[in-house]
């Protein structure tokens, strides 16, 4: 009787390539002779410290699966003790606190079952369970009628991942002509390392294990946060917790307990000591964006932080002591705010020890290809498109004749906006080129468009308009007036002459 359970059951083991329907024709046949309500197939993943459940099957359906569960690292040393039994009778899943942790978050109702340890050339693989939606139903006699599949089992559960590996390496193989130039200049998640943003890179990796405070600079939109983000990753606080803070987006009433937290009692409803964006990022790295917006009162606060590393909770006494890195960021003039007294002079030399100034997408327009193919394969992927949509070159050429006011982030609107309209491809720009557009060519030959539609039959003084166009510049370059890559530069006109310009009109 033995004999023939074990052959009929390796036919059924044998019988198909697919992992979930073998499982299934064994276990409609093993069933008449335990009693279960379903197996399940799980291997541990060492390098992961988790337990990934592949397969299942019960009396309804069955099925494949790709469902990880993290486990402690005691309990990982515990799965590759080789003097672990190879077959166990749990008959209340209390009693095993592996399998008590893991099987509950996939499988419902399980009480107790029957584990086949599955190892392939010494190596524990995983293990097979079956299983009872009641306690104490399994007897010896169970575990040995079902103790010589084992081997079987361990080995189409093996040609099944190697099965599914295949398929990965397949597809990722696919993939990998589409993505190889963008890949290449991909550093820490900077799409255009190696080109447009070479230099800033360059800063980035000199500073990142200095700790040292760093100023960003740059307009709105241009990837200061994935800059600080390549920062925190490339020093040695990578892995420590690294706490984005956005300045502008805090009421001014609320900034301090924000920021700083507070005390139980500090006022009404602080019903308890609340851990501030600062305590949060103790030991990794705070973000401060739009570091600008800041209230004076704020400033002082902020200051003292730089200064002494510790901060004192709103209500509170005592000092708390902190081991942070701070990178701030600004898309405003400080220099000019620190004239017009709006923001604090010594917090400007203590927050600009390295700045490192981000260049605008329209001054780094070698980008954009690389840009619009990551940002295309990622909108792809979130609208679960079968394949990448084709962009025509008469459409990328718009793309970067296109002036990019909003920088990076604009960019990413404007493909989510021509995917939307045209999931399939080719996608259409046309929207960003309106006919009463002018294009001009400026001295480096570049051609800039100009859209007067823009401007409404209200109009101001051309001073006005002047003064504005000549702060726009010095935003632009950081307040940078002289030399390569200044205002005087990219608005073509001798510096003294726009000094004087700047003098007449009020610009400090």
């Amino acid at each position: 009787m033995e004999k023939h359970f074990y052959y009929e059951s390796t036919l059924r083991l044998c019988s198909s390539l697919q992992l979930e329907k073998s499982l299934q024709s064994y276990f409609e046949f093993i069933r008449d002779e335990l009693p279960i309500d379903g197996l399940y197939v799980n291997i541990f993943r060492k390098q992961f410290n988790d337990i990934q459940f592949i397969a299942h099957v019960d009396e309804t359906h069955c099925c494949t699966l790709d469902k990880c569960i993290p486990i402690p690292e005691q309990m990982a040393q515990f799965l590759e003790d080789p003097e672990r039994p190879r077959v166990r009778i749990v008959n209340d899943i209390e009693h095993d606190p592996v399998t008590s942790l893991v099987a509950p978050k996939v499988i419902n109702h399980i009480r107790s079952l029957i584990i086949l340890r599955m190892s392939i050339e010494n190596t524990h693989l995983g293990i097979v369970g079956f299983y009872a939606k009641t306690t104490g139903v399994f007897r010896p006699r169970h575990a040995d009628l079902i103790a010589p599949h084992m081997q079987t089992l361990a080995l189409i559960t093996a040609l099944n991942l190697r099965g599914r590996n295949l398929l990965k390496e397949n597809e990722a193989l696919s993939k990998q002509n589409v993505s190889l130039r963008r890949t290449l200049d991909v550093q820490n998640g900077v799409v255009g390392a190696n080109s447009g943003l070479k230099q800033v890179m360059q800063q980035v990796q000199s500073i990142a294990k200095i700790n040292t405070t760093v100023l960003m600079l740059g307009e709105t939109g241009c990837g200061k946060e994935v800059i600080a983000n390549a920062i925190h990753e490339l020093s040695e606080r990578a892995g420590k917790p690294f706490i984005k803070v956005n300045c502008g987006a805090i009421p001014d009433t609320l900034i301090d307990s924000e920021l700083f937290g507070y005390e139980k009692g500090a006022f009404t409803g602080a019903e308890s000591r609340k851990i501030g964006y600062f305590e949060q990022a103790n030991g990794g790295t705070i973000f401060l964006d739009e570091i600008g917006e800041l209230p004076l009162s704020a400033q002082v606060r902020l200051l003292r932080v730089l200064q002494n590393s510790c901060i004192t909770r709103v209500g509170g006494h005592d000092a708390v002591q902190l081991d942070i890195r701070i990178i701030a960021a600004t898309h405003r003039n400080l220099q000019a705010m620190v004239h017009r007294e709006v923001f604090r002079e010594d917090l400007w030399y203590r927050l600009a020890i390295f700045p490192i100034e981000i260049p605008s997408l329209r001054q780094r327009r070698t980008d954009i290809p690389l840009l619009v193919q990551h940002f295309i394969e990622q909108l792809s992927a979130k609208f679960n498109l079968p394949q990448l949509p084709r962009i025509a070159p008469d459409q990328l050429n718009i793309l970067n004749q296109y002036g990019w006011p909003g920088n990076v982030r604009e960019l990413i609107n404007v493909l989510e906006r021509a995917m939307i309209q045209h999931p399939a491809g080719p996608l259409d720009f046309r929207f960003l080129a309106p006919q009463s557009c002018e294009e001009v060519k400026t001295p480096s030959n570049q051609t800039v468009i100009i859209d007067p539609s823009h401007a409404t039959d209200k109009l101001v003084p051309l001073d006005v308009m002047t003064k504005k166009y000549i702060s726009h510049a010095l935003r632009i370059t950081g307040g940078k007036l002289y030399g390569p890559g200044g205002a005087a530069e990219l608005l073509d006109i001798n510096a003294n002459t726009l000094r004087s310009k700047m003098k007449k009109l009020g610009i400090v």
